[in-house]
């Protein structure tokens, strides 16, 4: 009796290719782990500021090159995405081949600071943020001597956000946008709470929106938001996907007139790695959609939230786009 060894070698050459094309395309995503040791010294570096959500992007990235036999690793750096982005173009080695940005501050700072981060100059005149296109452009422009990547599908916008407590208190729809006439109407009685990394937020409040607070503070999302939920100010003004909107039933106002932009992430790289980058770099971008960074948003979020490299990892098992850990239990 034949073995089915003998049986399978017998089979025409074009039926054997057929069979193993169908074996390695059923085999599954491919593992990731980002490198150690001597191996990380030769990695591609992707340089990221200290924030937990751009980190979790930065290590998708990371952790998607390593699964395609591009080595590369996530470093922390200190300083604005735009002095990192226009590091990669000057003669010295910046010690990092790709920035990882947000494409709002990367613009702002390209095109008013300094690399002492000292600003410029200011805008004439007030108007409403840019769109998310329109800041991919200018980055483009500002960075001549590097490439910017594929930017992610999410478009990152923001919303002002109230309890529903405020929201009758000042009569409110609750299914208004920021230019609703009961906004501005209640607006001088608001203390507002800004995210710290807005530029000059308050002319636009009070161009755009017709709105100048009783008190205008700024902070971390995180804080602004436990601010609104005890009471300490009325409002926040937070990108509208943070977790916390929905876990604690508030309401977001959404920013109708675009007082303060859109933004994406991008990856900026040098033009000379560009050409080498596989295709899951484009891939990556096209699957990080608006869902998607609500999803990081919620595995990162609270005392009992993934690490950014967790989460990272996670994300991109659940997308299909690498191989679960061994040791996942």
């Amino acid at each position: 009796m034949t073995s089915p060894a003998v049986r399978s070698s017998a089979l025409p050459a074009a039926t054997l290719l057929a069979l193993i094309t169908l074996v390695a395309g059923c085999s599954g995503p491919p593992p990731a782990e980002e490198p150690t040791g001597e191996a990380a010294e030769r990695a591609w570096t992707i340089a990221v500021p200290d924030h937990a959500l751009d980190r979790a992007v930065a290590h998708i990235y990371s952790l998607a090159l390593n699964s395609r036999e591009t080595p590369a690793v996530v470093e922390i750096h200190d300083g604005g995405v735009g002095a990192l982005a226009s590091a990669l173009t000057g003669e010295e080695d910046p010690g990092y081949d790709m920035v990882l940005a947000r494409t709002l501050p990367l613009v702002d700072q390209l095109e008013h600071e300094g690399a002492d981060g000292e600003a410029d100059g200011e805008a004439d005149g007030v108007e409403p943020g840019p769109a998310a296109q329109e800041l991919v452009d200018a980055a483009e422009t500002h960075l001549p001597g590097a490439q910017l990547l594929e930017p992610s599908a999410a478009v990152l916008s923001n919303a002002l956000v109230i309890t529903s407590v405020t929201a009758e208190l000042h009569e409110i729809d609750l299914s208004a946008e920021a230019d609703d006439p009961a906004f501005a109407a209640a607006c001088d009685e608001l203390r507002i709470g800004i995210r710290q990394d807005l530029p000059d937020p308050e002319p636009l409040l009070e161009e755009l929106y017709d709105c100048e607070p009783e008190e205008v503070t700024a902070g971390t999302e995180g804080e602004l938001l436990q601010q609104v939920i005890t009471a300490e100010i009325d409002a926040a003004i937070i990108t509208d996907s943070h977790p916390g909107i929905r876990e604690h039933a508030l309401v977001a106002l959404t920013d109708a007139e675009q007082a303060f932009g859109e933004e994406q992430y991008v990856p900026v790289v040098v033009p000379g790695i560009a050409e080498d980058m596989p295709d899951i770099v484009d891939e990556v971008a096209r699957r990080l959609d608006d869902e998607a960074m609500v999803t990081l948003r919620q595995l990162i979020d609270g005392e009992d939230g993934l690490g950014p490299q967790e989460a990272a990892e996670y994300w991109l098992v659940e997308e299909g786009l690498v191989a679960e850990p061994e040791d996942w239990g």
